[in-house]
This record gives structure tokens, sequence and C-alpha cells, in this order.
């Protein structure tokens, strides 16, 4: 898998390359884009309105995207090998994890 990873003051964006399957806090999701939005509260939302002209302006299809607000900054991440930690969420990218760190993950299944 080729990922790619575009940061900026308010949106983490990581391409996945192509739609994955992912196993996610709330169950198994398809996805090619993983956002983080800055928000004053943490979730997970499909695209339906919230979030979804913001990253259609940015040229992102909502229908590929998985999307997470959080209060953080998106610039406030950590890159361990393969995998992304944020503040309240953690993205796996080599498959699932031993134990979950957070309230909010992913991970992409092998």
């Amino acid at each position: 898998m080729q990922a790619s990873l575009k940061v900026t003051p308010t949106l983490l964006l990581l391409d996945l390359g192509e739609v994955r399957r992912l196993h996610t806090q709330d169950g198994p999701r398809l996805a090619r884009f993983i956002a983080v939005l800055r928000e004053p509260q943490a979730r997970c939302v499909r695209l339906r309105g919230v979030g979804a002209p913001a990253l259609m302006r940015k040229g992102i299809p909502p229908g590929e995207t998985l999307l997470y607000t959080l209060p953080d900054d998106p610039l406030d991440f950590e890159q361990e090998g393969p995998n992304l930690r944020l503040p309240g969420l953690r993205l796996y990218l080599s498959g699932p994890p031993e134990f979950v760190e957070t309230p909010f993950y992913a991970w992409v299944e092998p």
C-alpha cells in the first residue's frame, strides 16, 4: 500500500491510494481517504452534511472519505512507523494493533 499524508493547520488528510476496507470504532467501512478536521466536538461522521462542503472545496470526494473531527490541532500528530497518533485518535496502517489505545481508531484490513 502506498499512502500519502497532507497536513495543514485545519486538515490532516491520509490518502490510502485506493479504496480500502477499514475497521473503526463503529465497525467496518470502505474509504480511500481518512480526514481529520478541527472542530469543538470529537466524533467520527459519515459525510452527509458535516464536513462535506469543506472537503469538496479541497477536491476530496466525500463518498470515499472517513471523517474524524477533533478539538485539537491536526498538526499535533506523531508518526510511529506506519501508524499515526493524534490526541484521541490512532490510525493503524499495517493492520490491527495488539490493543487499541484511544476511543477513536481505524486500521487498514490486510
